[in-house]
């Protein structure tokens, strides 16, 4: 039986992207892989897999009810860049940088992301999923437009 306890915590948006995504073909699941890593809070693989760390969420002190529901929104923004990239990530929509701007904060998560890559492309997708992950009407747009 998979896990799926995740689904306690989703707003009707979140619910109805996961829902969209299993329709595309996307296996989602939780607390899988690379969920080991107790900093990760969610991943988007090649070839059509979406993984929510709910674990990792919870066992850092983080509400569940907001942070499973932004790593939704960031990892599925990943998801429609696969399906946009025919499996490759790539820019969503290529948003002009300079039309997401991102608060410190951000900026600096995607400097974390960087450490891992060493790959200026990396910022880009990254800095594009940061941008949507607080715009989830945007996130599901996407992933309708790319992923079906």
């Amino acid at each position: 039986m998979i896990d799926m306890g995740f689904l306690l915590y989703l707003t009707p948006i979140g619910y109805s992207i996961i829902q969209d995504m299993i329709a595309a073909n996307i296996q989602v699941r939780e607390n899988v892989g690379y969920c080991r890593n107790s900093d990760l809070f969610g991943y988007a693989d090649h070839p059509n897999k979406f993984v929510i760390c709910t674990n990792n969420i919870r066992n850092q002190g983080y509400n569940p009810y907001v942070y499973v529901n932004e790593t939704i929104y960031h990892e599925a923004t990943h998801v429609a860049q696969m399906c946009k990239g025919n499996q490759k990530v790539t820019r969503l929509i290529g948003i002009p940088k300079k039309q997401m701007p991102l608060p410190w904060n951000k900026l600096q998560d995607i400097k974390k992301s960087m450490l891992a890559t060493k790959n200026k492309a990396t910022a880009d997708i990254e800095h594009e999923a940061y941008y949507l992950e607080d715009k989830p009407e945007k996130v599901q747009y996407y992933v309708r437009k790319y992923c079906f």
